[in-house]
């Protein structure tokens, strides 16, 4: 395979400083209307793969944007919002409402999104082993476009305290094949790195993406 290369992958973090964290409550948010878009579809996705896990938003702005109350925040049960200095700067979501997990399941697939989660597959038992990481040369991967997928790109940012962000993905084995998937193609182009943590039974676990300066 000519399009990927072992590798060692540094995941040092930066030192922000003492600062004041809190976690909190979104409350009211019975008074907002859910909607559905490519940011329901992405989030759902990824939390109904592990309902009971933790998945994070983390925020570029000094509030939460509408979009994201309307139509990721109002369609779980459990939502949390952590500030820093208070200032919000994630939002901490647990278990996907039930009805919002059929509708998606109903509903059209964007090919990134259904190249990520096999929603309709049964997620296996997460036995860690230890992982390689191979970076993916860009050069030798075809591009691909996603205009739709573009909206959510504001929100895939890591933490402050690091350059990079991980995604589970699930059903990946590592093969050629993998370099014709609608997400390494649409990824590898949109990040100035990409890697690939693949496990010992040569299933891929993570993506790592690390964003463009």
């Amino acid at each position: 395979m000519d399009w990927i290369n072992e590798c060692d992958v540094d995941l040092s973090t930066v030192d922000n400083g003492l600062n004041e964290f809190r976690i909190t409550n979104i409350e009211n948010l019975e008074k907002i209307q859910r909607k559905y878009s490519i940011l329901t579809e992405f989030y759902i996705s990824l939390a109904a793969k592990s309902p009971d896990s933790l998945t994070s938003i983390f925020l570029t702005e000094s509030s939460i944007p509408d979009e994201l109350l309307g139509n990721v925040v109002t369609h779980f049960e459990d939502v949390k919002m952590v500030t820093e200095n208070k200032n919000p700067v994630e939002i901490m979501l647990k278990n996907p409402k039930r009805d919002s997990i059929t509708y998606i399941q109903n509903n059209n697939k964007n090919p990134i999104i259904r190249n990520l989660f096999y929603l309709e597959t049964e997620n296996p038992l997460d036995e860690w082993t230890p992982r390689k990481t191979y970076k993916i040369e860009e050069s030798k991967i075809e591009k691909y476009e996603n205009q739709e997928f573009d909206d959510l790109l504001t929100y895939l940012s890591p933490p402050t305290n690091q350059l990079f962000f991980m995604l589970p993905v699930y059903g990946w084995v590592m093969n050629d094949s993998l370099k014709d998937f609608f997400a390494i193609r649409y990824f590898t182009h949109k990040y100035k790195d990409v890697y690939l943590w693949v496990d010992a039974n040569n299933n891929v676990a993570n993506i790592q993406l690390t964003k463009k300066q």
